[in-house]
């Protein structure tokens, strides 16, 4: 879940081990991918619940757990036997039948963007896949008021954020692991399943070469610079209707958002740029291309990225339906609409957008600790990584429409599972509401 904030705590030191090398081959990279590949990274899949979230397996004390993996948070929060009054609609985390759970005792509040939830930390062995981190800090939820994880697949969110919490010194996952760079990827046809790479995919000299890349300028989030995003070409279009064309923005890049979220006011923007999304989708192919510039390089993502088809249950989630922008005046199934949320927020580097699961659909993005960077490729299919700097063969249009069962098709979205963004009052404040990211 984005921007999982967690209360200043005091640090705790912790022993750590690392497992053996990480395993992935040249033979095991997907098909479509560079030859010119790092070996001994660990391709892990993501299970896909309703287009909104992915989840996937580790294990915590010896039990296997499933969770959500963030790049908008830090910390290894999960739901545990301690939350009696918790629906459990996947098994928790029972600290009773480990061998290996240390006790610490001191208990957080956490926001998410669904409600608050309390915790008690502690220390486990945590492992996925051949990754191993023994006495790893992470908290216990003990109660809350989130409905999502009343009807989740996912028990836990594990936070891989490029740094520590806020206020915390405990090492995150990432640190304990020994993990400085990382990739995830979802396939773009509904229903599919995505991929989180643990190590390096590509080795840096092609990476550079054949990657778009962005400075990361945030302390505490896989924070960047955004410019210019409108619906078609911002240059044809004047000034005061295309948002983060005068000063900037900034967006961070969450694997565990579901949609896009943005400003009201930038997305009030937005909407008079584009024509009616009719409700039974019949003009889909009539929309124009988003695009948006993050650190210098231009993007871009096609109507199917940014449209969703409500599914489910649409009378209930009345705190979801609040936080989207484009409010539909009856709610009713198969209905398509843009897939925006609001958040009001802040940064010293201008207002902020979260690029969230639609993103990583069309684009496999590296994360780098060491080099405080990120890197963006065009995501074939099976999450290949395609070269999305020109080399005279690679057309990135025609790449980004490369899924046929993608094209022109809409997400199917249960508005019920959606994964929303935040505002918590434990942000980092360093200017009148602004946030330190």
């Amino acid at each position: 879940m984005l921007l999982l904030l967690a209360s200043s705590l005091v640090a705790v030191g912790s022993s750590l081990k690392h497992a053996g090398s990480i395993s992935l081959r040249t033979s095991d990279v997907p098909a479509g991918a560079s030859v010119d590949v790092v070996e001994g990274a660990y391709r892990q899949r993501l299970r896909n619940f309703q287009n909104v979230q992915y989840y996937g397996e580790f294990m915590l004390g010896g039990q296997k757990i499933d969770g959500i993996f963030d790049s908008g948070s830090f910390e290894l929060l999960v739901r545990s036997t301690r939350c009696e009054g918790c629906a459990h609609p996947t098994s928790p985390y029972d600290r009773s039948k480990s061998k290996t759970y240390e006790k610490n005792g001191t208990i957080a509040k956490h926001v998410f963007g669904s409600g608050p939830c309390v915790s008690m930390k502690g220390y486990e062995e945590v492992s996925v896949g051949p990754l191993k981190s023994e006495q790893q800090p992470f908290y216990e939820i003990v109660a809350h008021q989130i409905q999502a994880l009343d009807m989740a697949k996912f028990a836990a969110i594990v936070g891989i954020g490029p740094n520590f919490a806020y206020g915390n010194k405990d090492k995150t996952l990432l640190m304990s692991f020994g993990i400085k760079e990382f990739s995830i990827c979802l396939q773009k046809p509904s229903g599919s399943d995505g991929y989180l790479t643990w190590g390096p995919t590509a080795k840096p000299e092609y990476k550079e070469k054949h990657y778009a890349r962005a400075e990361v300028i945030g302390k505490h989030h896989w924070a960047t610079r955004l410019n210019n995003i409108a619906f078609g070409d911002p240059k044809q279009m004047p000034s005061e209707m295309v948002p983060c064309m005068s000063k900037g923005c900034t967006a961070i890049i969450d694997s565990g958002t579901s949609l896009i979220a943005a400003p009201s006011a930038a997305l009030a923007q937005l909407s008079s740029q584009i024509k009616p999304i009719m409700e039974d989708c019949s003009n889909l192919h009539e929309l124009p291309t988003l695009s948006f510039n993050i650190d210098g390089t231009d993007f871009t993502l096609p109507p199917e990225a940014y449209v969703m088809r409500i599914t489910g249950a649409v009378m209930e989630a009345d705190s979801i339906w609040d936080i989207l922008f484009f409010k539909p005046k009856m709610r009713k199934l198969n209905m398509c609409m843009p897939a925006f949320m609001t958040i009001e927020m802040v940064s010293q580097n201008g207002p902020v957008w979260i690029l969230g699961m639609p993103f990583f659909r069309y684009y496999h993005t590296t994360f780098d600790r060491e080099l405080q960077a990120m890197h963006f490729a065009v995501a074939g299919p099976d999450c290949a990584p395609l070269p999305y700097k020109g080399n005279g063969t690679t057309d990135t249009k025609a790449l980004l429409a490369m899924d046929a069962g993608a094209r022109k098709q809409p997400m199917d979205i249960d508005v019920r599972s959606i994964v929303p963004p935040t505002l918590s009052e434990m942000f980092d404040l360093t200017v009148s509401n602004v946030v330190d990211l």
